[in-house]
């Protein structure tokens, strides 16, 4: 996933006064402050020195990292996150029917048992979820 890009700027004549980067993620910790993205436009809060400098998101994004991932790979991460999305059936107070949860269970391990079907990883069958 392509990552938005920020950059500090002078609040006064909107200068630019680092290279766009992504967004520091070390300030919400520090700060102890949760959700601190909407305190970025107006850095006055953290004192003097950063008075009249704020944080703007550009419309340029990082490009993606190229992807080294073997179709092995790939292929298992989509079934992990196809058992992440399914998750919630196995609960205990998932709102769904006994027999619904027997079909999610059986979706589930078929999806764990992808890596063993002889296609894998080039011709797979994937189980049908659910509806």
């Amino acid at each position: 996933m392509a990552k938005k890009l920020w950059q500090l700027k002078n609040l006064t004549d909107g200068k630019a006064l680092n290279k766009p980067q992504p967004l520091p993620q070390d300030w919400g910790p520090i700060f102890g402050l949760s959700g601190f993205k909407d305190k970025l436009h107006d850095l006055s809060w953290l004192g003097s020195s950063y008075e009249n400098m704020g944080w703007f998101e550009l419309d340029q994004y990082q490009p993606e990292e190229p992807t080294t991932s073997t179709p092995e790979e790939l292929n298992w991460q989509t079934a992990k996150n196809l058992l992440k999305e399914s998750d919630w059936a196995m609960l205990l107070d998932a709102p769904i029917k006994t027999q619904k949860r027997k079909e999610y269970e059986d979706y589930r391990n078929k999806l764990r048992n992808i890596r063993k079907q002889s296609g894998f990883p080039h011709n797979i069958k994937w189980p049908v979820k659910p509806k």
